[in-house]
């Protein structure tokens, strides 16, 4: 049998400047740009999102996409995106927001343990340690988060090119990370989001349409009941009134849409 060679990607140069464009399922695409180099994050690139999504066959002049709302800044690996097909480059503007770049504060917090000089391994809580700085300055403790900059900070890890993509396209990254408890996650508000959790007495299937519940599944045992948001229930009103960023998911409780339906099918089905 023939071996399978993988064709070595087409060598694509990136400067800063250059815009890329990211296409979703649904038919529709949005664009970032590569804004900097951070020294103090790895040398990692750092980007902008924009915020508007548009249909897949819309031409948008790169003069108006870099204008646009930034959605978030973020750092990540240009090469890996492009190398796995996540995002193309579309051409490059001279527009990179210089002006916010050196306001741009990006946060992180450490593993839940340190190595100490004489290689013991001491636990830590990951909130009490919380890093900020600026591109290309020193990173920062500032112990537990400042509350002041809730809505001025961006997560300042390494962020891997799917959840680049899905940020962009939900609004939220999907990973886990303790960050998440502070740095609460909202969808955009088009977007729905499918969730499902486990305890010992239920099962529960969440569909949320951006921050607001819209309807779910609670399986106990072999019963499975539905609930909407526009239906009174006091039993699982704690459920209704629920928003998504209430709660840090976990990356294995994002499920499928078809997941869950075929959930709220089956709860149709034992009725």
């Amino acid at each position: 049998m023939a071996k399978t060679v993988r064709k070595k990607p087409k060598r694509v140069v990136t400067k800063i400047g250059d815009v890329f464009c990211v296409e979703f399922p649904d038919n529709t695409k949005g664009y970032f740009q590569y804004i900097a180099k951070d020294m103090t994050q790895l040398n990692s690139s750092v980007i902008r999102a924009f915020y508007t999504h548009y249909p897949i066959d819309q031409d948008v002049n790169i003069e108006n996409i870099v204008k646009d709302k930034v959605d978030f800044y973020a750092h990540t690996i240009l090469r890996a995106g492009i190398d796995f097909d996540n995002w193309y480059k579309i051409g490059k503007s001279s527009d990179i927001g210089e002006e916010n770049i050196q306001n741009i504060l990006f946060t992180t917090v450490p593993f839940d343990f340190t190595i100490l000089s004489n290689n013991i391994i001491q636990k830590i809580n990951p909130l009490d340690n919380w890093e900020i700085w600026h591109i290309g300055q020193d990173m920062v403790n500032v112990g537990s988060f400042p509350v002041s900059l809730i809505d001025k900070v961006y997560q300042g890890d390494v962020i891997a090119f799917h959840q680049i993509v899905n940020r962009i396209k939900l609004g939220y990254y999907t990973n886990n990370n303790p960050m998440n408890e502070v740095l609460k996650r909202y969808p955009r508000p088009e977007v729905h989001s499918y969730v499902r959790r486990e305890n010992e007495s239920r099962q529960t299937y969440l569909c949320f349409k951006g921050n607001d519940f819209e309807k779910g599944v609670v399986k106990k045992g072999e019963k499975l009941v539905r609930i909407s948001a526009d239906e009174d229930n006091p039993v699982y009103e704690e459920l209704q009134n629920g928003k998504f960023s209430d709660t840090n998911w976990k990356y294995r409780e994002f499920i499928t849409e078809e997941e869950f339906y075929q959930a709220w099918d089956a709860a149709n089905q034992s009725h």
